[in-house]
């Protein structure tokens, strides 16, 4: 009996010492923003220069402009604005550019070198047109794109795409190009200026739960592995759905 009594003690100690160290790695790490009307960040994302690495995960930067606009890098793309992240979803809205030029971001799009992907996907073509011809069939320019002699716009309607390619010699397809669209489209699209947010997400680090049940993820102290801690002591109610 004295046996398993201190079984169940040094379990409950190293339990403890266990929830202590995940908490102390995390004290540290308090969520910030780059000003007051900016998105709140914190793991798995963290602002370089003013939080330690230990406070984001590998990829997940964020650095704040001169007009303390929060931005992120992709690796093969440059800076683009931050508009909003969903914790729990895992999502992250992205859009303007110190250009403000988001179109002519999209046509060098790479998200291969980073830990984000696109959640929904639209194939997007991209014609330029010599002529004032397109005017007639209704179609959006991009502005940002089009110069004094052409004109530059995108459709996703592949009827578009063929009577242009067939009928309108003075447009020519120039790229097509997957866009991270925020939701998926279940019609074709005649022509868009795309200037709304991309939505992106990520899958490593795995958050969402522990974010869900108003938990915060961080490193556990000294070690590369995530736990999941300040979770309110109602979620651990038998008869509450996580």
């Amino acid at each position: 009996m004295a046996y398993t009594s201190k079984v169940i003690s040094f379990i409950s100690l190293s339990l403890f010492l266990s929830y202590l160290n995940s908490a102390t790695s995390q004290n540290h790490c308090l969520k910030t923003a780059c000003s007051r009307n900016e998105p709140v960040i914190r793991f798995p994302l963290r602002i370089k220069n003013r939080q330690s690495r230990s406070c984001g995960f590998p990829g997940f930067d964020i650095s704040c402009g001169s007009s303390n606009e929060t931005l992120l890098e992709l690796p093969s793309s440059g800076k683009f604005r931050v508009q909003a992240i969903d914790y729990a979803g895992q999502e992250i809205l992205i859009n303007d550019d110190p250009e403000n030029c988001l179109p002519g971001r999209i046509l060098s799009l790479n998200l291969s070198n980073s830990p984000f992907s696109g959640l929904y996907y639209q194939s997007f073509m991209f014609f330029n047109c010599s002529s004032s011809d397109y005017r007639k069939y209704g179609l959006n320019p991009i502005a940002c794109l089009s110069g004094s002699t052409y004109t530059v716009f995108a459709t996703s309607s592949l009827r578009i795409v063929d009577f242009l390619q067939t009928r309108n010699s003075s447009c020519n397809l120039t790229r097509v190009v997957p866009v991270p669209v925020i939701w998926p489209f279940y019609q074709e699209i005649l022509s868009s200026d795309l200037s709304e947010d991309l939505l992106l997400t990520w899958d490593q680090p795995d958050c969402g739960k522990c974010e869900s049940r108003g938990g915060r993820c961080g490193f556990r102290t000294n070690s590369s592995e995530t736990v999941c801690s300040n979770v309110p002591h109602r979620d651990f109610s038998p008869y509450k759905r996580v």
